[in-house]
């Protein structure tokens, strides 16, 4: 058996550390849910950018890195979609109800893989599935308030985009991941500049803004980059999820946002069905069967 990569793992752990801080900048800020979706996006996009370039071995062309295939710009295009509707979502709901629902995103892109990939469904996984679904109905019944719904609907949405990414990613191998996601938060920030307004945001929330794509999107993926080849995808995979009870973790230190017993519960249900269905689907790639997702 080899060794774990102490140094990979701990770059994806503060990836996860980085990712898990989302939706806590929508806390700190005044601003509204467009203008904060613009000001993020345009600084993540900045960062990642000069990631990318900074990565390059020998110059690169600027025609190069403007240049998109068919595959950068679908991923691109729903990793936006996922975006929009994953920081809108903390506008009306938890930081808990959040997370939790993201951590359903493994076993949504299976249901989708079984659909679209035509990948075999296993006993186990299905069961997780039903394990995820469960924690959500469970976690769902520990909220009663309109917003916390329509927030929930929206995490879902971005869960949904986020996994079809995953799948798309399947049918289009050679896209770069690098290119979708700057391009990807570029499109965002287009996409959200006709509705933001900017004529009310104070200097505060500017720098907040400025850490939250500096913190949360160019510092997460860089250094996920660098962790990511240093381990093996299940390594990543698990680390990675501690993304999930990170986020609540924030906002109840921080802010005082309080987990009641059915969201905990349901919560833990769906990192249990998430770490099963990683690991397991692992074992089988691992085993020679690569149509399993």
């Amino acid at each position: 058996m080899s060794k774990v990569n102490v140094a990979g793992v701990l770059f994806v752990l503060v990836a996860a550390v980085s990712w898990s801080t989302a939706g806590l900048f929508t806390r700190f800020v005044t601003t509204d849910i467009p203008t904060t979706l613009f000001w993020r996006s345009l600084f993540g996009g900045l960062f990642v950018l000069g990631i990318a370039m900074a990565m390059q071995r020998k110059p690169v062309e600027l025609r190069t890195v403007f240049s998109f295939t068919l595959g950068e710009t679908v991923i691109a295009g729903l990793s936006t979609a996922g975006m929009i509707c994953f920081i809108s979502a903390f506008f009306f709901t938890t930081i808990a109800n959040v997370a939790f629902v993201y951590g359903t995103m493994p076993l949504v892109t299976f249901a989708l893989s079984l659909v679209f990939l035509g990948i075999r469904a296993d006993c186990l996984s299905l069961g997780c599935c039903l394990v995820s679904a469960a924690g959500v109905a469970v976690m769902v019944s520990g909220n009663s308030l309109p917003n916390d719904f329509a927030g929930i609907l929206l995490a879902f949405g971005m869960t949904l985009f986020m996994a079809s990414l995953t799948v798309a990613a399947k049918f289009f191998p050679d896209a770069d991941s690098t290119k979708a996601t700057y391009f990807s938060a570029f499109m965002g920030a287009v996409v959200t500049a006709p509705f933001a307004t900017f004529g009310n945001t104070i200097p505060a929330d500017y720098l907040w803004l400025f850490l939250y794509g500096a913190v949360n999107v160019g510092m997460g993926f860089g250094v996920y980059l660098v962790g990511v080849k240093k381990v093996s995808a299940l390594v990543a995979a698990l680390v990675g999820l501690t993304e999930i009870p990170l986020a609540p973790f924030w906002a109840w230190a921080l802010f005082g946002e309080r987990v009641n017993l059915p969201v905990l519960l349901g919560g833990a249900m769906i990192l249990f069905a998430a770490v099963v269905y990683i690991t397991s689907s692992s074992r089988t790639v691992a085993g020679g069967d690569t149509k399993e997702a």
